[in-house]
């Protein structure tokens, strides 16, 4: 059952074979059961991390991404709750650990989050605390995690943030949040972050809160650490620019699916899904006349308690097929060379049973 611990949540060969693979998350589903209905935030992510990669998920706000981060880690806050699919993470021992089984609450759990895989926020201001010093912070998990004296901890966090580039990195450990520019809070969340050496860090959109300049500094850092670390990234962004830059692979998601993923070159030459070639049409370039206008997505992302029946992106889409994208929900369809798309251009018309009337039903509050 979701959120309790069993004894199969390990299990000692990897279940592709690929051991180069460190996360894998199958068929994913976080929903929020509230008064007003249910709100399925991440309704069929599938998405691998291969060791030392950065994969970027993208889309407009709202399509789950920032959700399905927080459903890795299982801080997924209340009233949502996973209520199926598989997050597979992958040690180098052999041994797989679905953390989707795993209780929130957990010591095991609580072992995994910052120790194994480590997460940094948007906002800074919020996520840190602003009645505590810096370094108090970055050494809590140190103590956490590993047996060490005060002085130690305090050595290590010292280094840390020089190591992220804060200068006068002692004094700084005394400082609070407040006492910080916005960039430098940046850098000493991904200290935090960093404390404990995880396997796979996300960023959930780090930079967006910045300006141009310390934006790019910021990504820098974060290219550079994971080099030196071996990191794996999973970044969250809607800046196709970011992603363009800094991705190995791309996941496209809209309303809670993964509805294309490929490589960052096949994504940006060779969009398969009409969501992810509108959202290539509506970055601005270089070059074009000032007086143009900038393409756009038409419609906007429906409201939760609104989905539509069938391909919950045919609304918007400019290849939509009447009778058939609004009654059927696409399946993932394989297009070689590591390519996946869930669209009905592309195949599942015949074997697809027609979407139920559920949404339909939510939306009227039954």
């Amino acid at each position: 059952m979701i959120g309790s611990e069993s004894s199969n949540t390990e299990s000692s060969n990897y279940m592709d074979g690929n051991k180069d693979v460190f996360l894998e998350v199958k068929g994913l589903k976080t929903h929020f059961f509230t008064n007003e209905g249910v709100v399925k935030a991440v309704d069929g992510a599938d998405f691998q991390i291969q060791r030392g990669s950065t994969v970027c998920l993208v889309g407009e706000s709202g399509c789950g991404k920032s959700v399905t981060a927080r459903a890795i880690l299982q801080i997924v806050d209340k009233p949502g709750r996973i209520i199926e699919g598989e997050i597979l993470m992958h040690r180098r021992d052999g041994k797989v650990v679905d953390l989707a089984k795993l209780n929130p609450g957990s010591r095991r759990m609580r072992a995994i989050r910052g120790k194994e895989i480590a997460m940094i926020f948007q906002e800074p201001m919020s996520s840190l605390s602003p009645v505590h010093t810096i370094g108090n912070q970055i050494m809590e998990p140190i103590h956490l995690h590993f047996d060490v004296e005060k002085e130690e901890a305090r050595n290590r966090a010292i280094d840390l943030l020089k190591r992220v580039g804060i200068p006068k990195a002692e004094q700084r450990l005394d400082a609070y949040v407040f006492q910080l520019s916005g960039g430098m809070r940046q850098r000493a969340m991904i200290a935090m972050a960093l404390s404990c050496q995880p396997n796979l860090l996300i960023a959930d959109e780090p930079t967006t809160a910045l300006d141009v300049t310390t934006q790019a500094i910021i990504l820098d850092l974060i290219k550079e650490l994971q080099a030196d670390l071996n990191m794996t990234i999973l970044f969250i962004t809607h800046d196709l620019g970011v992603v363009a830059e800094i991705a190995d692979r791309v996941v496209v998601m809209y309303l809670g699916k993964a509805v294309e993923s490929g490589s960052v070159d096949a994504i940006f030459h060779d969009p398969k899904h009409p969501y992810t070639r509108a959202l290539h049409r509506s970055i601005p370039k270089l070059g074009e006349s000032d007086k143009g206008r900038l393409d756009t997505i038409r419609g906007m992302v429906p409201h939760p308690f609104a989905r539509p029946q069938g391909c919950t992106f045919h609304p918007r889409c400019d290849n939509f097929m009447p009778g058939v994208c609004d009654r059927i929900d696409p399946p993932i369809i394989s297009m070689g060379e590591g390519v996946d798309v869930r669209c009905l251009l592309y195949g599942g018309r015949e074997s697809e049973q027609p979407a139920s009337s559920e949404g339909k039903e939510e939306a009227n509050g039954n």
